[in-house]
């Protein structure tokens, strides 16, 4: 909620408690025998109504805000890659998220199997100096960890906790910050595809290179000819 709305709706509040006063006041006049206090009381319960109009507003603009912000969140993704744990970063808010990273809590983080002779890949998104500059609305970026049950056993090890904070920076240069926890609990237990498609486009991969040995292995049946 920005200061702008806060601010609004306090001044509503302020201004509805006050015409109820009023509206009291002189229904109690009224009652009493001051007949030219009815005006009043009818005033006031003018305000209040126009007050709660614009308190309902108040409300309906900060559901927009609420649908706009930008929320990253990261995850552990198995279903998109076969055979293969991501760390994904998605933004699912209605706007983008700027020097979006990960401040890691605990004793362990997940870690990038890289055969890298020159170190260890470092970490997508870890801490500030390796902040993300943009994360577009409802998109995502992914970095490769390792075979699932290779993910699930360095979970185990560490405690199955990964957790942190999501740092991020709003359109308007504004920084925010919302927990975390990776959820590894379906890389043991729980099934890595609902669907055949993966396995079966991995091995429709796999076409182009037999295609290749059964051309080769034609080619030497056939020495003298062209084909």
């Amino acid at each position: 909620m920005t200061l702008e709305v806060k601010f609004g709706r306090v001044l509503i509040g302020v201004i509805l408690l006050l015409s109820a006063l009023a509206a009291c006041w002189a229904a109690w006049e009224a009652f009493t025998g001051q007949i030219e206090f009815v005006n009043v009381f009818a005033g006031s319960a003018a305000v209040i109504a126009a007050a709660i109009s614009a308190l309902v507003a108040f409300r309906s603009a900060e559901l927009t805000e609420e649908r706009l912000k930008p929320y990253p969140y990261p995850y552990i993704d198995t279903s998109s890659r076969y055979g293969l744990a991501q760390l994904r970063i998605r933004n699912v808010g209605g706007s983008a998220a700027h020097e979006v990273y990960l401040e890691w809590k605990g004793k362990a983080i997940p870690e990038v199997h890289s055969q890298n002779k020159e170190g260890n890949v470092p970490l997508l998104g870890h801490e500030k100096e390796n902040a993300i500059a943009v994360i577009l609305p409802y998109e995502s970026l992914s970095q490769a960890l390792d075979a699932p049950h290779k993910v699930s056993e360095q979970a185990k090890a560490n405690g199955s906790e990964w957790y942190g904070m999501v740092c991020f920076k709003d359109s308007r240069g504004q920084r925010h910050k919302h927990p975390f926890m990776l959820d590894v609990t379906n890389l043991g237990r729980g099934l890595l595809y609902d669907s055949e498609e993966p396995k079966t486009m991995y091995e429709l991969q796999k076409l182009p290179k037999e295609l290749d040995k059964l051309t080769k292995a034609v080619k030497e049946l056939r020495p003298s000819g062209n084909f």
